[in-house]
């Protein structure tokens, strides 16, 4: 699904991320972990064409990411979450989620100046899809209200079913279930689990240890801007340099 071969950043004469190779393959959860810092976010921004690498290869589905912009990478069927929340805070859910339906919403522009019954029509299955997106992540009930209201924890929930409105075949969350509890992330859990079920794959950064290692079929794991192990979430439970570097004697043993 998507390959990342020798990947470099630099930002001035910092290295942010230093020859990372990761496959992730289809149909797979695959976490991606290390400590604050470690280039996680920045992995996700190259992949989605905030910036370019500095040097390296990005290929998704067998297709080159390199030069694109986002708009086209979002095309291609890529979306993401961001780790900062961006909503339109003064829009409603629903409306939130329709912004999403963009790329594939398409109708000439006098269709909508003039509210064509073609384009009162796709109106109104836009509104039934993200109203359903809303059911799927727990907000059904919360579609009119503005997406500033929600508690910190919906607005992530808000922002995977924007992602979702997109269509896309590879799912970048960025610390789905952060400032959620224990609740909400086990509602969480089981969307993203029936995600999987739908054969969407899923790309995510996480702290949750616990949730990410009851979750994805691989993770690897980044320090200082280069991968340190990667393999299944036992492996990496036991692997020493993790230990070291990352998860700590007590999280292995929890």
């Amino acid at each position: 699904m998507l390959t990342l071969d020798r990947i470099s950043r630099q930002f001035g004469g910092v290295t942010a991320l230093e020859q990372v190779s990761l496959t992730v393959p289809s149909g797979q959860v695959f976490g991606l972990i290390g400590p604050n810092g470690a280039g996680k976010t920045t992995v996700f921004n190259l992949i989605t064409g905030l910036f370019p690498p500095s040097s390296g290869e990005m290929h998704f589905q067998g297709q080159s990411l390199l030069g694109l912009p986002p708009y086209r990478i979002a095309t291609r069927g890529i979306a993401r979450t961001f780790q900062n929340i961006r909503l339109f805070s003064e829009m409603s859910l629903i409306d939130n989620v329709i912004v999403g339906m963009h790329a594939h919403l398409d109708y000439p522009i006098w269709d909508a100046v003039l509210r064509t019954p073609r384009f009162r029509a796709m109106e109104r299955n836009a509104r039934m899809e993200a109203h359903h997106l809303l059911q799927r992540v727990g907000l059904g009930d919360l579609s009119q209200e503005l997406a500033g209201n929600l508690s910190y924890g919906n607005q992530r929930k808000l922002e995977i079913a924007r992602a979702l409105a997109t269509q896309p075949r590879l799912l970048l969350l960025d610390e789905p279930v952060a400032g959620m509890n224990a609740t909400e992330k086990n509602a969480v859990m089981a969307l993203i689990e029936s995600l999987r079920q739908d054969h969407l794959t899923v790309f995510m950064i996480e702290h949750d240890m616990r949730f990410v290692m009851g979750l994805c079929d691989t993770v690897a794991v980044l320090n200082f801007g280069r991968i340190i192990a990667e393999g299944t979430p036992s492996a990496i439970q036991s692997n020493p340099a993790v230990i070291e570097a990352y998860l700590g004697q007590e999280d292995t043993a929890s």
